[in-house]
């Protein structure tokens, strides 16, 4: 399932993206069990977090695809209805926030694609942490702090934790899994090289775009080819994909549980492409009013716009 997070009054809610409608994950449950004669509980409240769903167990992930499948086939009989337009609406109307809004830890990975001239797999990942502040969702805008020098952006494949891990194996890390979305892990060339730590260019707020939607695990190979994409102004910078990487998502889960314990809500930046073309990605400097985006196979595309920090609100 393409499961999403928006945004509803004010009210933070949950859905399940088909086609081109987004489907509200309790109102649909709450829908369907009253149509079957099934006790249906609070209908009306929201699932507080997508990764809720990675703790339910196979039956309520069932009900989950059930409800939003049937309030799909059966709309015709709500077309008229304030329930139908509580439970169905456009995708690209509603106001999106991250998958997960708040990430408990943003763990980011370096150096996990070959360079032009470095080919050779290392012996560790690269880890470093960025602030779960920083994070976004699709179309909201990126604000260039007034002290940047040098600002670009990194596509990459994001996996969401939905059950702790510590000490796991390899072959049981895909258990821990609630989904995967898109990321882009921006941050400033010239203040990551200020030290011989990177945080301090790529902490920013606004620098870590997810979205839009988070696919769960049963309709995602994260090992085969699937091809990520980053555009500038429609211009593309990065081509590249995930079986470029040389720690895989299963080699990455296990590795970090050694070293801090992942807990549901925790996002694992993977890495970005280095090379475009077999030549190293081209250099570029965001500037305030320029569009990137960002995208991997089969997740929507997810696009935001950059402003100047005295431009935010």
């Amino acid at each position: 399932m393409q499961l999403f997070t928006y945004r509803s009054d004010t009210q933070t809610r949950t859905a399940r993206l088909i086609g081109l409608l987004g489907v509200d994950l309790m109102r649909a449950a709450h829908a369907y069990l009253q149509s079957h004669s099934l006790s249906a509980g609070e209908g009306d409240k929201p699932l507080p977090s997508l990764v809720d769903l990675a703790r339910l167990g196979p039956d309520e992930l069932l009900l989950v695809k059930e409800s939003t499948d049937w309030v799909i086939q059966t709309s015709q009989e709500f077309d008229t209805t304030p329930q139908k337009e509580k439970i169905v609406f456009e995708f690209n109307k509603m106001t999106l926030l991250a998958p997960i809004p708040r990430p408990g830890k943003v763990i980011g990975i370096g150096g996990n694609y070959p360079e032009k001239a470095q080919a050779n797999k290392p012996e560790y990942p690269t880890v470093f942490l960025k602030p779960s502040s920083g994070v976004i969702g699709d179309q909201q805008p990126v604000v260039i702090p007034k002290n940047a020098k040098h600002v670009a952006c990194e596509v990459e494949l994001a996996v969401v934790i939905g059950k702790k891990a510590r000490n796991i194996s390899k072959k049981d890390a895909y258990s821990v899994i609630a989904g995967f979305t898109a990321a882009n892990d921006i941050g400033d060339r010239v203040l990551e090289k200020r030290t011989s730590q990177w945080t301090s260019g790529k902490m920013f707020d606004t620098f870590t775009p997810l979205g839009p939607v988070m696919v769960t695990p049963d309709e995602f190979d994260a090992a085969c080819d699937k091809k990520l994409t980053a555009c500038i102004n429609d211009k593309p910078v990065q081509l590249g994909s995930l079986d470029q990487m040389f720690f895989n998502v299963s080699e990455l889960i296990s590795y970090l549980s050694t070293l801090t314990t992942l807990e549901p809500g925790d996002v694992i930046l993977t890495g970005s492409p280095k090379t475009m073309n077999g030549e190293p990605n081209p250099v570029y400097k965001l500037k305030p009013g320029d569009t990137f985006e960002v995208g991997i196979e089969p997740f929507c595309s997810m696009c935001n716009t950059l402003i100047a920090e005295s431009q935010a609100a």
